[in-house]
C-alpha cells in the first residue's frame, strides 16, 4: 500500500552542496514547497534560475516559479514570514548557531529544525538554541554526499551514490512530525532518507570516518584521494590510528560504534576513487574549512574524556594555521604569498615577469 506523502512547507538556510542538492530533490516531490535563505550571487541565481543539478543521480532543474519564497538573509526584516514544517540547515558547522538563529521568526510551534552539518560538538547547541525558543523541535542529523557549488544556484554532485539524509529523535519514539519527513524524503528521487532509532550512532559514525580521512588527507594533499588512502600503507596506518583514537572517544561516551563499522569504511576507500572531503577541498583552496569542528572538537572532546587522540591532534596542529589565513586571522611571523607567488627558500619569490 503506498505511502500518503504529506504536503510541507520547507525552508532551506544554504544553497550549496548540501542545502542546495537536497532543497532542490525535495521540491520536485508532490506537495512540497521549499524556499530558502541566501544571499548576494545566490540570491540573483535563484530567482533568475532556480536551483540547477548536475548529478551521477541525475541531472534537473526547480524552477523558481515551483519554489517557495527567496529569502534574503540580508534583508529579513521585510522578508515574507510564514512558519515553516521543517527547517533544515545547510550551512557549514562553524556558520550553524548564527545561521539557525536567523531562522528563528519562521519557526512554528510544530516546526521540526533538521541540522545537516559534520561535526558532533554542534549538536547539542542546535538542540538548546530551539528549546530555549520555546517553539519547534529539534531532531539530530547529518548527510552523505560529495557534492560543490559549480556557480551560483548550480550544484554538482558526483560521489555517494545515492546521497542521503540521516536523522532521528534525541530520544524517544519518531514523533508523527518526523514520520511526515520521512514519507517526503522516501518520495524524493536522487536521494534517500534514513530515519535512525540510534540516530547519535550513526552520526559519530560518519564524524569517526570524516575526521580521520579528513586528518590524512588534508595534511598528505590532493594526491590522497580515498582510493588512495588503503593502497599507501604508510597512510593505511595513519589513517587507522586516526581512526582508532575517535572510536575510543565515541565509545567513552556510551555511543555504539561496533568493530565492523571500521572495516566497512575501509571498502568505502576503495571505490570512492578521486573522493576527497569538503573540509579538505576548503583547506586547499584557502578558504575556510571545518577543520575545527572535526578535528578540533576532537582534541577538545579528548582532553575531556581523557582519550589520548596523538593522532588527530598532530594533524590538528599541521593544520590549523591554513584555517586561521583563511578566515583573515593575523599570524605572527606569517607573510602570505600574492598571486603567483612561489616557494624560494624560506621566502616568497615574486612572480617571474612574461
Amino acid at each position: 500500500m503506498a505511502v500518503e506523502v504529506p504536503s510541507l512547507r520547507w525552508l532551506v538556510f544554504g544553497c550549496g552542496g548540501v542545502g542546495g542538492y537536497f532543497g532542490a530533490r525535495i521540491a520536485k516531490v508532490k506537495g512540497q514547497s521549499v524556499s530558502f535563505m541566501v544571499r548576494n550571487q545566490a540570491l540573483a541565481a535563484l530567482r533568475e534560475h532556480g536551483v540547477r543539478i548536475e548529478s551521477i543521480c541525475g541531472d534537473d532543474t526547480v524552477a523558481p516559479s515551483v519554489l517557495g519564497p527567496i529569502i534574503d538573509t540580508q534583508n529579513l526584516d521585510s522578508a515574507e514570514r510564514f512558519h515553516a514544517d521543517v527547517i533544515m540547515v545547510g550551512c557549514k558547522a562553524w556558520e550553524a548557531e548564527s545561521c539557525l538563529r536567523m531562522c528563528e521568526p519562521w519557526c512554528g510551534p510544530n516546526t521540526i529544525v533538521l541540522p545537516l552539518q559534520n561535526g558532533v560538538e554542534g549538536l547539542s547547541t542546535i538542540k538548546e538554541i530551539v528549546a530555549a525558543w520555546g517553539k519547534g523541535h529539534a531532531l539530530a542529523g547529518c548527510c552523505n554526499i560529495v557534492s560543490a557549488i559549480k556557480e551560483p544556484g548550480f550544484i554538482k554532485h558526483w560521489a555517494a551514490d545515492p546521497p542521503y539524509i540521516t536523522f532521528g529523535e534525541f530520544q524517544g519514539s519518531p514523533t508523527a512530525r518526523t514520520l511526515e519527513i520521512k514519507a517526503v524524503l522516501d518520495a524524493a528521487s536522487g536521494m534517500e532518507g534514513h530515519l535512525e532509532e540510534d540516530v547519535l550512532s550513526k552520526i559519530w559514525e560518519k564524524f569517526v570516518f570524516i575526521t580521520s580521512t579528513t586528518a590524512v588527507q588534508a595534511t598528505t594533499g590532493p594526491y590522497a584521494t580515498q582510493d588512495v588512502i588503503p593502497l599507501v600503507p604508510e597512510l593505511q596506518a595513519t589513517w587507522r590510528a586516526a581512526m582508532g583514537e575517535v572510536i575510543a572517544l565515541c565509545r567513552s561516551y556510551k555511543i555504539r560504534y561496533d568493530d565492523e563499522f571500521l572495516e566497512n569504511r575501509v571498502k568505502v576507500l576503495q571505490v570512492a576513487v578521486g573522493a576527497t572531503t569538503s573540509c579538505s577541498r576548503d583547506l586547499w583552496a584557502g578558504r575556510p574549512s571545518e577543520v575545527d569542528d572535526l578535528l578540533g572538537s576532537v582534541v577538545r572532546l579528548g582532553k575531556e574524556q581523557n582519550i589520548p587522540t596523538p593522532t588527530i591532534s598532530a594533524c590538528y596542529s599541521t593544520l590549523i594555521l591554513r584555517d586561521r589565513l583563511a578566515r583573515g586571522v593575523a599570524v605572527p611571523g606569517v607573510k602570505v604569498p600574492g598571486e603567483g607567488h612561489r616557494i624560494c627558500g624560506p621566502a616568497w619569490a615574486a612572480p617571474e615577469a612574461p
